[in-house]
């Protein structure tokens, strides 16, 4: 995955050797063949191609400042010099970057247009922080069974602008949400293991991390790949701006498809981004579940090392977990630096608790945000935790070990979140 390591096969484990050297769908295979001598020129990852192919493909140019600038020449390098992509990985990570530019143009124009949209109200959306198998997916689907809260489907998250001129209201939105559907699709036929342990569906809430895309403060790029040289300068980099655009794309949704409602977001790279987050939502209220970080390390690894396989020929889990273990251990202690003490802003949500009475939990976390939970949401969310338990579970058959993280060390670098959090180490993982 890397262009400066290689696999040693003699080094990995059972589980790590499927991983890194996967059987591919036949269909994946013949388009790597197909692309493998065109890929490099037809996508390269050149700041200056990139913003012309945007602005080409909108006949717009106006980017609404140059702040971003960075972010897309820094991403861009690290593209380019740290990975070893497939073809169809290469066409994939361009496609993204155009895409957020080309959202970025039309929202730029839009808003131009219509700058009415940039007065909408955004009052005390409730953000759930945490670490990734630490509750906030299920909480969210719980909370969202609220008539009073408004979550972001994974369809809007991939494409929150309608086709046609987002200016004519209602927009359409059911060519976005066929294509979402697609996705999902492809996913099932050419990665079947990534739904397995992560479950999407054009019209369930997904987190957040591709509406931040257009501002370039988005975590998407190093939880999908392994950019060391943009992790590096994302995480030391100020956001606020970036958010400030997040902000402004949710009241653009709220103006093309109707407000009334609370926003519930949710995503784990928030806990990094206290600062920002605060500075574009002051007033919201921010629910974090709690769970041991090993947890989230190894199943990231393990998400990320799935995911390779669409995007290079080389998949790597000792880089799959040092990067995994390098995202949870930036986020836990930016957290506890930035996590004010005695905020009643903040919830808590231990794990245990909320898989031992999920409906106490999250009539307690409606109840702390202000809203009124008649006896329809009780039932609602029961509703949705049958539903739930219906759904397949991939059993877990990985460990830490698999991706070369070293749980004690880890734990120990980690050691003030346990204490401050009272947090049971995951009995699977043992030091």
């Amino acid at each position: 995955m890397l262009k400066d390591r290689k696999v040693d096969p003699q080094a990995l484990t059972e589980v790590g050797h499927a991983l890194a050297f996967p059987e591919l769908p036949e269909g994946l295979g013949a388009s790597n063949e197909r692309l493998r001598h065109v890929a490099e020129a037809r996508w390269p990852f050149n700041p200056a191609h990139l913003l012309a192919a945007a602005r080409e493909q909108t006949g717009l140019s106006d980017f609404g400042g140059d702040y971003f600038y960075e972010a897309l020449d820094r991403l861009c390098h690290s593209a380019e010099q740290d990975l070893e992509l497939s073809p169809v990985g290469r066409r994939n990570l361009y496609g993204q970057i155009l895409d957020h530019l080309v959202q970025r143009l039309r929202f730029q124009d839009l808003w131009k247009r219509h700058p009415e949209i940039l007065d909408e109200p955004i009052e005390a959306p409730i953000v759930i922080v945490g670490l990734p198998r630490s509750g906030t997916t299920f909480l969210q689907q719980l909370l969202a069974q609220h008539p009073g809260l408004r979550a972001v489907p994974f369809w809007e998250n991939l494409a929150p602008l309608p086709q046609h001129d987002p200016a004519i209201r209602p927009p359409d939105d059911r060519p976005l949400i066929e294509q979402a559907e697609r996705n999902v699709e492809g996913l099932r036929k050419f990665a079947p293991g990534l739904l397995a342990l992560h479950q999407v569906a054009a019209e369930e809430p997904e987190e957040e991390i591709y509406l931040l895309g257009p501002g370039f403060a988005s975590m998407v790029y190093e939880w999908v790949y392994i950019l060391p040289s943009f992790a590096r300068w994302y995480a030391a980099a100020d956001h606020t701006k970036g958010y400030q655009h997040f902000r402004q794309v949710l009241q653009t949704l709220q103006w093309m498809r109707g407000g009334g409602r609370r926003w519930l977001l949710k995503a784990p790279q928030h806990m990094e981004q206290l600062g920002p987050l605060r500075s574009a939502f002051p007033d919201a209220v921010i629910v974090e579940t709690l769970r041991d970080p090993l947890t989230a390390a190894a199943s990231n690894a393990n998400l990320c090392c799935y995911g390779q396989r669409l995007r290079t020929d080389a998949p790597d889990p000792f880089a799959a977990g040092e990067a995994s273990a390098g995202i949870i251990e930036r986020l836990v202690l930016s957290y506890l630096r930035d996590r004010p003490d005695g905020d009643p802003h903040f919830v808590s949500v231990p794990f245990a608790d909320l898989m031992r009475d999920p409906l106490t939990l999250a009539s307690h976390v409606l109840e702390r945000a202000g809203l009124e939970v008649t006896d329809a949401v009780p039932n609602g969310m029961a509703d949705y935790v049958a539903r739930n338990n219906e759904k397949p579970r991939e059993p877990v058959g990985y460990a830490p070990a698999d991706f070369g993280i070293d749980v004690a060390a880890l734990r120990r670098k980690l050691a003030p979140y346990y204490e401050k959090f009272g947090i049971t180490p995951d009995p699977r993982f043992p030091s």
